[in-house]
């Protein structure tokens, strides 16, 4: 006698097959809408493309006609520079009572120092330098380029107790104001 019903562990797998195709299927769905989505944001962002690209296209033509930008424009954006530099060169410790003491670095790193910051005291290389500009020193930055040992130990040893100590060997001056303000905080 043949059998005409399959066996239930066939049954069974052929549910559990049935079932993963089911969520496959959804998978595929989701999927394909999240393809589409990116299909058509591509397709935006290649119409902004074109749209820049032909910009483009026009402005160089102007400068090849020596065309000059409208007045306008110009003015704005020579505004916003000027006030970039102006942020940028600004004391940004003239507000605060602090006394700070600059020891080391090259003489021109001396020099912008003491333009950007007119507070701090500039005591030099030197390590003859007068024991007396630093008292009441709130903190010494002592860069280590251009200096001797023998004045950064001495500088070290002059400082009262609790005086911050800045040691950096860098002549960015960005970075000089962004340790002081760590320093504060």
């Amino acid at each position: 006698m043949a059998q005409t019903k399959p066996p239930k562990s066939a049954l069974k797998r052929l549910a559990e097959l049935e079932g993963k195709c089911l969520d496959l299927e959804n998978q595929l769905a989701i999927v394909q809408a999240e393809r589409n989505t990116y299909k058509e944001k591509y397709e935006d962002i290649l119409v902004e493309n074109i749209r820049l690209q032909d910009s483009l296209k026009e402005i160089r033509e102007r400068l090849r006609r020596h065309e000059p930008l409208e007045p306008q424009v110009v003015e704005e954006i020579a505004e916003e520079a000027e006030e970039e530099c102006e942020e940028v060169l600004a004391d940004c410790f003239a507000d605060l009572p602090l006394k700070v003491a600059v020891i080391g670095g090259t003489d021109a790193w001396q020099a912008k120092v003491a333009e950007r910051h007119p507070g701090f005291k500039i005591i030099g290389s030197s390590k003859n330098f007068d024991r007396d500009k630093l008292a009441g020193t709130d903190i010494l930055v002592i860069n280590t380029n251009a200096v001797s040992h023998a004045c950064t130990q001495k500088a070290k040893g002059e400082v009262d107790r609790g005086t911050e100590i800045l040691i950096i060997s860098s002549n960015n001056l960005d970075i000089l104001d962004k340790k002081i303000q760590a320093l504060l905080m």
